[in-house]
């Protein structure tokens, strides 16, 4: 008995090591989000904290499936790029092999829709393995408008959608808070091509279409640029007036200063798109975006 369980204990610290080589440079960009979707949907709709740690666990575990079954379907199909720029990676280190990955891929992905069914977000979860397929093994990761625009956009709603129904499982969103949550998506695509000028030689060598890629370093960064200072902005300035009217605006000062702050994020964006051009500082600009997303989501609760 004994022996069993120390072989468990063994495969049970393995596997979560492995877990966490595979995702741990996603935890910001999918864990922290995921966690503060939900910690917004908790708030919104003020449920009693008695059943908050058991909620709170589901969302964490469905959180951790959620990048994972991704991030196995991604790094099992670009060795060749981790090896340029992520060689830590558990497939380019040699801590597992491509055969032990795509066995992971399938008992992992049965384990994401089981846990799915029994949180009453099955076809979302479904709607995340298409997002997952159609990234890596469908090409739409070759181009940066289908990877970004597209299934960026459509898999940070999901996001959404799931951590709100696991957070608030009888009480369906409001359309308002749909729409909100539908131009935050949209906002979050259309801003994210900043992360391929810091991934430039790897997305080269595995013959992609980005951004920087498509028409070039210097255009690219102006397209970025115009986006950050047009269009990411007024994106956000629309998912506000999704909660209160263009004529409220004078009467919410906290909704002005959310704007105005928003503003000068974007600005900040688009002015270190330009003036500092490495991957290191690309890396820094586009995790300046990433807690600029992260802060957005419980904006909802502020404004409502």
């Amino acid at each position: 008995m004994i022996f069993y369980c120390q072989l468990f204990g063994h495969f049970t610290i393995r596997e979560a090591n492995i877990l966490w080589r595979f995702i741990k440079n996603d935890i910001k960009d999918t864990i922290v989000p995921s966690l503060i979707s939900f910690l917004t949907a908790w708030l919104y709709d003020e449920h009693a904290w008695k059943s908050f740690p058991l909620r709170l666990l589901f969302s964490l575990g469905y959180a951790a499936l959620y990048i994972y079954t991704f991030c196995l379907a991604n790094q099992v199909n670009s060795v060749d790029e981790d090896q340029i720029n992520k060689p830590e990676r558990p497939l380019p280190s040699g801590l597992v092999t491509r055969r032990e990955t795509v066995q992971r891929i399938i008992v992992y992905n049965v384990l994401f829709l089981a846990a799915a069914y029994l949180l009453h977000i099955f076809w979302i979860s479904v709607g995340w393995q298409l997002v997952t397929a159609a990234l890596n093994y469908w090409g739409w990761s070759n181009h940066w408008i289908s990877k970004n625009h597209v299934c960026m956009s459509v898999g940070t709603f999901l996001l959404f959608s799931g951590q709100w129904t696991i957070a608030t499982p009888q009480v369906a969103m409001s359309m308002s808070s749909y729409l909100y949550f539908g131009l935050l998506s949209l906002w979050a695509g259309f801003s994210l091509a900043i992360q391929d000028f810091r991934d430039e030689e790897g997305d080269r060598k595995m013959g992609r279409k980005t951004l920087t890629i498509s028409m070039g370093n210097i255009r690219g960064r102006l397209v970025m640029v115009f986006q950050y200072l047009i269009f990411s902005p007024l994106i956000f300035t629309a998912a506000i007036l999704t909660q209160t009217s263009i004529s409220e605006l004078r009467r919410a000062p906290l909704v002005m200063l959310i704007l105005l702050v928003q503003l000068a994020i974007h600005w900040l964006i688009a002015y270190r798109i330009w003036f500092f051009r490495n991957p290191k500082a690309d890396d820094f600009t586009y995790h300046v975006f990433v807690y600029l997303f992260c802060a957005a989501v419980p904006v909802l609760c502020l404004i409502r």
